[in-house]
């Protein structure tokens, strides 16, 4: 019967473990989506300097497991679409903050670069209507963010 007690005190300790390990995950959740969130407006501001327009950031943090955020920016020309991109990597770089991949460069109509936990979206204002992300996103909580 010896064995039998100890067995029960180390499942109450794993257990009040797993409750911590949870908490603490939750914690970090909370941290991490904060600074996603903050690297969002950082990416939709940097944008704006090089006169991106109708830039939003949709939460995406309850609707997809890819990602926490969309921020989607127009341009009018693929010269303006490359001289946001720039302007966000540019911007970014100090921070030590690189985009995972970027693709689209080469027409630049559409420019996707992945943060993994922000996915940016330069987009010329044809491309961006005909694919309506906005819409195909349209539950996702909507920030509009301006100069």
């Amino acid at each position: 019967m010896g064995k039998i007690t100890p067995k029960r005190k180390r499942k109450a300790s794993s257990a009040s473990s797993r409750a911590s390990k949870e908490a603490g995950a939750k914690r970090s959740k909370r941290k991490e989506a904060s600074g996603a969130a903050e690297l969002a407006r950082r990416i939709a501001d940097l944008a704006l300097t090089k006169k991106a327009f109708d830039v939003v950031i949709l939460d995406m943090r309850q609707l997809s497991a890819a990602t926490d955020f969309f921020v989607l920016a127009s341009a009018a020309t693929d010269i303006q679409a490359k001289a946001v991109v720039r302007a966000i990597e540019d911007g970014l770089r100090p921070r030590g903050v690189k985009p995972y991949h970027v693709e689209g460069m080469e027409n630049a109509r559409w420019i996707l670069m992945d943060y993994v936990e922000v996915v940016v979206h330069v987009m010329q204002p044809r491309v961006r209507d005909y694919y309506g992300l906005e819409d195909l996103w349209a539950d996702a909580p909507r920030q509009e963010v301006k100069e």
